[in-house]
């Protein structure tokens, strides 16, 4: 009876600890990217802007769906640099006022910073 318990207890260890060597093996080659969002806010007509809220919108989706995770959002112009505290909602992106001009400088320093970051801009 005492050599039952034993064997029970040595499979069921090493079948938790498989089970957690698995999982930590997955976690590491099946890993999300991690991703900054770089929104240039320099002036940009309303029809353009809404193409950049729409690739906004569809990295957003692919966060919901567990395919990215945004760290943050960095929003710039050539006057001045927002990290947003929270990750917004694209509607909220929407209504964003759009002001300045491009700063490729700042762009290529942020690009830098953020090796795994997305720029979205407005292209005329």
């Amino acid at each position: 009876m005492v050599q039952l318990n034993r064997s029970l207890f040595r499979i069921l260890g090493l079948g938790w600890l498989s089970f957690g060597i698995a999982g930590l093996i997955i976690s590491q080659f099946f890993a999300i990217p991690n991703l900054v969002i770089l929104i240039d806010r320099s002036y940009c007509p309303s029809d353009r802007w809404q193409q950049v809220v729409q690739a906004y919108e569809d990295l957003y989706r692919q966060q919901t769906q567990k395919q990215v995770q945004i760290q943050k959002v960095i929003l710039f112009s050539d006057l001045a640099e927002e990290t947003l505290p929270v990750l917004p909602l694209p509607e909220s992106l929407r209504s964003v006022a759009t002001y300045g001009r491009p700063n490729p400088q700042r762009q290529n320093q942020l690009q830098t910073s953020y090796p795994q970051s997305r720029l979205l801009t407005c292209s005329f």
